[in-house]
């Protein structure tokens, strides 16, 4: 990937999670979430971005659905804000690896493996 895409990339998370963050887009699906940009997936001709995502506070779909009708608001601001002549098209995706991550820690946590005592070999 080129030094360029990277630094758009950077960019483009830095700009929407501070948009987020100050609350400039005004659904009510995204008033109260917490919602954190995890990563951002950009195309090399910088046409098109992925945007992953987390949320706490509210139901993953609802703040998806808040997301898609704002993307067009979000991606003027994005190339306005970076001085992008065609500011890249913005498809919102949720991040799932961390419920994965919470997944795999429960099963493990479920597992019971059984510790010798001190000094006991284990059969």
């Amino acid at each position: 990937m080129s030094v360029r895409v990277d630094r758009v990339r950077g960019q483009i998370r830095k700009e929407l999670a501070a948009m987020l963050q100050r609350g400039e887009v005004h659904d009510p699906r995204l008033a109260l979430s917490m919602i954190s940009i995890t990563d951002v997936t950009l195309s090399r001709d910088l046409h098109y971005a992925v945007i992953h995502f987390t949320v706490m506070g509210q139901e993953m779909g609802e703040v998806l659905s808040g997301l898609n009708r704002a993307a067009g608001f979000l991606r003027a601001r994005v190339g306005r804000a970076l001085g992008l002549r065609h500011a890249p098209e913005l498809k919102f995706a949720p991040d799932l690896s961390f419920n994965r991550a919470d997944q795999m820690e429960r099963l493990l946590k479920s597992i019971h493996i059984p510790t010798s005592e001190p000094g006991e070999a284990a059969s």
